[in-house]
């Protein structure tokens, strides 16, 4: 899920800067362009929170061992 949300992010993350800087004739087509821009860093925010959540779970399996030898 963290690569799907990653190639997600990029896309939009370039679709938005396509919008924005090639294609904005308008203040509402930057707006949408800043609104995909949006999305693309709400994408990336899940990546970051599934990557925290493997680290959480690694990091517990390893103090719950620690725990046990004692």
């Amino acid at each position: 899920m963290k690569v799907l949300n990653g190639i997600i992010s990029v896309l939009l993350g370039l679709t938005s800067l396509y919008i924005m800087f090639i294609k904005a004739k308008s203040d509402v087509e930057i707006g949408v362009g800043f609104g995909v821009l949006l999305m693309s860093i709400i994408f990336m925010c899940f990546m970051i929170m599934e990557e925290q959540k493997s680290e959480i779970e690694r990091l517990r399996v390893k103090l719950w061992e620690m725990n046990k030898i004692r």
